[in-house]
């Protein structure tokens, strides 16, 4: 191409004197510049979105799409294509009798990306509304100008003529009727324009929430090939892009608190591609390619004697070396919900869990789900089903009454790391009702998962302050403080539980405060932590009591709180 570009401007220059001769040069030289514009557009090359495998941040997409190719060299180009496409990431592969010789990726910045389809038919509507917005505010100009024009043409009569009675009760009435027409039409339009306004601010505000492509660049990739013959190309092009991406989440179902628990793993699947993923082969995996996969390298540490500078004039109240940490608790809500329906009793219907096959990489698990998929381009979270479980699981209640009264549900679920499952939130069911949330933590090292499924109001706990042994003595410079509880716990429930009742003794932390461990009713005690509990089992209707006991010696000159 440089060389026919070459030889046509050295021709350009040369000057012939035979007429005929400058003539058929001129026809040569317009030959060739055709030839050359003609071999330089590529052939567009339709395709569709057949595969995405979808990361925990990014998405493959796999797109496939067939043309013939000329004999010799020849460009084909993929339009339309997302701007943010890693060009790193594409790859293009082919069947039939040619050969790929170069891919490159490039960004027409003259022709805008391609709008998804909600976005257009908003934009259609937002077109709509505003032409009929227009023709509103013209109808009250048109009003306007008449009731202008029929005041300014009130006068009756002459200056020098009078009006008769019934010409002037015409006149009137004429003016009351018309103009009294006009305002009631100016309004009726004034109403439509309130209205068509609220719904343009609505079409508005979603075509920002589902971030319109609108003046950003179209995505192109060029292929170059080259074939012997004329033939016909199968061309598979796939490649990755960044906004993309599933969060996993979960459906925990416990019958009773006899069965083993049902475990739905889900997943919300998003995506702002900008192109919508249409009846596609969808896949998960659990790998997130964004992640750096070089593994990171110690060096050598050194040590060194630190000498602190030191700062001249007066020193800032805030300043200093020393740094305070501050520990925050953060509790973790377990309010229950309102119940949602019954399952039905006939058979379940199939979900998309039943449709997935898993793989298992060296360092991913991908879910392959045979139904075809349709995944709008609009940032929602779309839920797929991925798998059902049924897992062993056993159940006890906790209660801590010092802290809250009602007694919970705890599933104890083990042999779960061998589910592929990733941390997430996950919704609580029991008895076929919701009770809640609660976030699943595969990161935990236990070989059991403990899963809280919510409060049970049948079973009733109370701790009470017994006003006998919860009094104050004075001994020489000290004061002895003693405290005294009764934990009571019964069981409303038709069927036997386990539970576990969880208290605390106080724990010293300077040799002039003693504490002293009276009672504790065969608590399991450690002194490490000062924690007592008590696990039993309670019978329908039956009733058990605790008493715990503990006395405090400190300076009398100090104030301590034992509560």
């Amino acid at each position: 191409m440089l060389q026919k570009c070459c030889s046509i401007h050295i021709l350009e220059k040369i000057t012939f004197k035979n007429p005929i001769m400058k003539k058929l040069l001129t026809s040569l030289l317009i030959v060739l510049q055709i030839q050359a514009f003609t071999a330089e557009k590529p052939k567009s090359v339709k395709s569709e979105i057949k595969e995405v495998s979808v990361f925990l941040s990014g998405a493959q997409v796999t797109r496939a799409g067939n043309t013939n190719i000329n004999a010799g060299t020849s460009e084909l180009i993929f339009e339309n294509l997302p701007s943010n496409i890693n060009e790193q990431s594409i790859q293009v592969t082919g069947k039939g009798d040619f050969t790929i010789l170069s891919v490159n990726y490039q960004l027409n910045y003259l022709k805008e990306a391609k709008l998804v389809k909600n976005i257009q038919s908003l934009k259609d509507s937002l077109d709509f509304l505003n032409d009929q917005l227009i023709y509103e505010k013209d109808m009250q100009v048109v009003y306007q100008e008449e009731e202008a024009m029929i005041k300014s043409n009130k006068a009756i009569g002459g200056q020098n003529v009078g009006v008769k009675i019934i010409d002037l009760k015409e006149g009137a009435d004429y003016f009351r009727t018309r103009l009294t027409d006009i305002k009631t039409k100016w309004q009726a339009h004034q109403k439509k324009i309130v209205k068509l306004n609220k719904e343009i601010t609505l079409i508005k505000n979603q075509l920002n929430v589902l971030n319109s492509r609108e003046n950003k660049p179209s995505g192109e990739i060029i292929v170059t090939v080259t074939s012997k013959t004329p033939t016909l190309a199968a061309l598979t092009l796939s490649y990755f892009v960044q906004d993309a991406g599933w969060v996993p989440l979960y459906d925990l179902r416990a019958k009773d608190s006899n069965s083993p628990v049902d475990l739905a793993y889900k997943a919300n699947i998003w995506q702002l591609t900008g192109e919508d993923w249409e009846k596609v082969s969808l896949s998960l995996n659990t790998g997130n390619p964004t992640l750096s996969g070089s593994k990171p390298n110690l060096a050598a540490w050194y040590l060194y004697i630190y000498y602190p500078q030191k700062k001249r004039g007066k020193r800032n109240e805030t300043a200093g070396f020393a740094s305070q940490s501050i520990v925050m608790a953060k509790e973790e809500s377990k309010k229950s919900d309102k119940a949602q329906l019954e399952e039905d009793m006939v058979s379940d219907a199939l979900t998309s869990a039943n449709y997935t096959t898993v793989a298992e990489g060296q360092t991913s698990v991908e879910f392959k789900i045979e139904v075809p998929y349709n995944v709008p381009s609009d940032g929602k979270h779309h839920m797929v089903e991925v798998q059902k479980y049924t897992i062993p699981a056993t159940y006890e209640y906790y209660c801590a009454p010092k802290l809250d009264k009602d007694a919970f549900l705890i599933a104890h679920v083990t042999g779960w790391e061998s589910y592929n499952l990733l941390s997430g939130e996950m919704n609580l069911f029991f008895e076929g009702t919701y009770v809640g949330k609660s976030y699943l933590d595969v990161a935990s090292t236990n070989d059991t998962l403990d899963i809280s499924l919510g409060r049970d109001k049948n079973i009733v706990v109370s701790r009470t302050k017994l006003k006998d042994f919860s009094k104050k003595s004075f001994v020489g410079s000290t004061k002895k403080e003693t405290r005294g509880f009764e934990i009571e716990v019964r069981n409303k429930k038709k069927q036997q539980v386990q539970i576990s009742i969880h208290d605390q003794f106080p724990l010293s932390t300077n040799k002039e405060i003693e504490v002293e461990h009276i009672e504790m009713s065969g608590a399991k005690f450690d002194e490490s932590t000062g924690f007592l509990s008590w696990q039993f089992d309670l019978a329908p209707t039956e009733t058990k009591k605790f008493k715990m006991q503990y006395a405090v010696k400190y300076p009398k000159t100090q104030t301590i709180i034992l509560e």
